[in-house]
């Protein structure tokens, strides 16, 4: 029995479990192709219709009660799609997104003189040079890897999400100070549109859709006092925080590519222009019209970046075939770019592939405005359409394996980004593509060439940690792991350790043992060939003292090190210690690791600078001593 056999057979019974069956399988990358090859296999192609949980009063104001179960619709054949994407006789709407933002929101508009407007002016304001993009995307990675590849796991999605926010930091003007208020609320926005796209089918979660619209007022305030500020300086304050922009501006552009050339001298963010000129033959747009624009502009943004990257890299990661490939193409493109960049590569046919195969945006909501037929079901007017992209992106030749992984495939497909932007029959486009992709892809391509990246392996199931995604959609978590000490020799630790009461007597004799034992410790650590730096230290009133060092590569090997060679000296300081490990400590070697461990405190988001990242203790003291 197929899929479709099952949910016939349940929706004949019991609907409301039939949506619930269909939900399980769409949250599920390998059950949601399966189930799309059935429906794409269907002779004619079929159209689904499920049960919603979506309200049928799209606004407070819409007359009757509240009615949260209508018939709604699934389309995965590319002629479908195309068809509501284009909508050439008005049979489609956008309106399914007017709940979010308010009715100027663009993704909400029809196609008419105020979307064309709004999308025109758009255009003009995101069209820089790819010398601009791809230096945008090179110091925006960089700026977000610091704190993730400081530890050898780290979060594939996390990173790219930090990655994309820096990206439209920068690329509109914003606040270093800002940053926090744009990752707060466009993970607010972000789930919105979740929600309002495909979500509302199958859960019910009414604080969503308020939290959204807070977030998006949140932004919408901040992006018009920036757009005021960068026309007009009122006030001393004012005034200061305009200096403050025009210096993080100023560090943007002294930005320096491998080739000592700073492409970004001539940068200007787009609320800064916006700001200072209109574009041609479109409305004149006040500060609140401009930033209901930039929000509109920016709120999947993020969201779709950190999906689209890590979906490509866990594909990668799927077959060591597809993962040679990739990586290949990824040290080529490094190779031939002057900056971390250089997007123009064989690499992009990886990505474009891996997206056609799971598209970040995986559902698009429509409503229909008129009675329709497609694949034989009538559909009536007013309905709510769900469109399955990924299914579109799968509607093709069978000769050509569509649900397999082909790098030769012919790179672009409209659908994934809602269609070309370059075609004026589509009126859902993603007008920022030409930017998004190039980030996407660089994120990528940085990733690929961390040293012995790869999946974490679960301890529980033995089985690699898997791409977590919100209802499917939205990814969350994809955790992956990378040769740290290749990249980052040294680490820092911090033992904390409480005073024994009476506390002023205790810590005498704790001075008086590193006193007499200085001449020791430091020929132990000289002889030791891997510590850079260390010292002793008494905090609150002589209560807790701490112990600093940095050290080369692994903690277990350093820290077992010392139980052997000074095990005697630790002996004479834990006598003066709280919660001691067993002594003598040579003797319970692994029980002084585990203390040290417990006793150890991590650096704030695990940051650690060094000046000489890939030097070790050994090799410097050749040089210098």
């Amino acid at each position: 029995m197929g899929k479709l056999t099952d949910f016939d057979a349940v929706n004949a019974a019991d609907p409301g479990a039939a949506s619930h069956l269909l939900f399980k399988w769409l949250c599920d990358d390998t059950d949601r192709a399966a189930l799309y090859r059935e429906l794409l296999n269907s002779n004619p192609k079929r159209v689904l219709k499920f049960q919603s949980r979506a309200n049928t009063r799209q606004h407070p104001w819409d007359a009757g009660p509240d009615q949260f179960q209508q018939d709604a619709y699934l389309i995965t054949a590319r002629a479908h799609v195309e068809q509501a994407f284009k909508s050439s006789q008005g049979e489609f709407s956008n309106s399914p997104f007017e709940g979010l933002g308010g009715g100027n929101f663009m993704l909400g508009l029809d196609k008419g003189q105020a979307h064309d407007d709004q999308r025109r002016f758009a255009q003009a304001y995101l069209a820089l040079t790819r010398q601009h993009i791809d230096a945008l995307c090179t110091i925006s990675f960089r700026a977000a890897a610091v704190l993730p590849l400081k530890t050898r796991k780290f979060d594939m999605v996390a990173l790219a999400e930090q990655t994309a926010l820096r990206f439209v930091s920068f690329l509109f003007g914003f606040a270093q100070a800002d940053h926090g208020l744009l990752e707060s609320c466009l993970k607010k926005i972000s789930k919105g549109l979740d929600y309002q796209m495909y979500g509302r089918h199958f859960v019910s979660d009414p604080t969503i859709l308020p939290d959204n619209s807070a977030a998006m007022a949140l932004l919408g305030r901040r992006a018009a006092a920036l757009i005021d500020l960068y026309r007009q300086q009122i006030g001393t304050q004012q005034a200061d925080e305009h200096a403050t922009l025009q210096d993080e501006l100023k560090d943007i552009r002294e930005f320096e590519d491998r080739d000592n050339h700073m492409p970004l001298a001539g940068f200007e963010p787009v609320m800064r222009r916006m700001a200072a000129a209109s574009v041609p033959g479109s409305p004149h747009y006040s500060s609140t019209e401009l930033a209901v624009i930039v929000v509109g502009l920016i709120a999947g943004t993020v969201s779709n970046v950190q999906s689209a990257a890590a979906i490509a890299v866990r594909e990668f990661m799927s077959d060591p075939d597809v993962w040679k490939g990739a990586h290949d193409e990824a040290i080529n493109a490094w190779q031939r770019s002057g900056l971390d960049a250089g997007t123009d590569s064989g690499l992009n046919r990886y990505v474009w592939e891996a997206l056609r195969l799971n598209p970040p945006a995986a559902f698009l909501p429509r409503k229909t405005t008129q009675a329709i037929t497609l694949g034989k079901v009538n559909i009536p007017p007013g309905s709510l359409i769900l469109i399955g992209v990924g299914g579109a992106t799968r509607d093709l030749s069978a000769s050509t394996n569509p649900d397999g992984f082909d790098a030769k495939r012919s790179p672009y497909d409209p659908l994934i980004f809602g269609g070309d932007p370059t075609d004026p029959n589509f009126f859902h486009q993603c007008v920022g593509q030409h930017l998004a992709m190039p980030l996407i892809t660089h994120i990528v391509r940085q990733t690929l060439l961390l040293p012995g990246v790869a999946e974490v392996i679960s301890p529980r199931t033995g089985q690699p940690e898997p791409l977590e995604k919100l209802w499917g959609y939205n990814a969350l978590s994809y955790p992956l792991e990378h040769q740290r000490f290749q990249r980052l020799k040294q680490t820092p630790l911090f033992v904390v350790m409480r005073v024994k009461t009476p506390t002023a007597e205790h810590a005498e004799k704790l001075k008086l043992v590193i006193r007499y034992a200085a001449p020791r410790i430091e020929k132990m650590l000289m002889d030791s060939g891997h510590v850079h730096f260390a010292s002793f230290m008494f905090l609150e009133n002589d209560s807790k003292l701490a112990l600093l060092t940095v050290y080369d590569r692994d903690f277990d090997a350093y820290v077992g090190y010392f139980a052997s060679r000074a095990g005697a000296l630790f002996d004479r300081i834990f006598e003066h210690i709280e919660d001691a490990p067993p002594m003598p400590v040579n003797e319970f070697p692994k029980e002084f690791v585990d203390t040290i461990r417990r006793f150890n405190q991590r650096p704030v988001g695990d940051y650690f600078f060094s000046a000489y990242p890939t030097a070790e203790a050994s090799a410097i003291q050749h040089q210098f001593n």
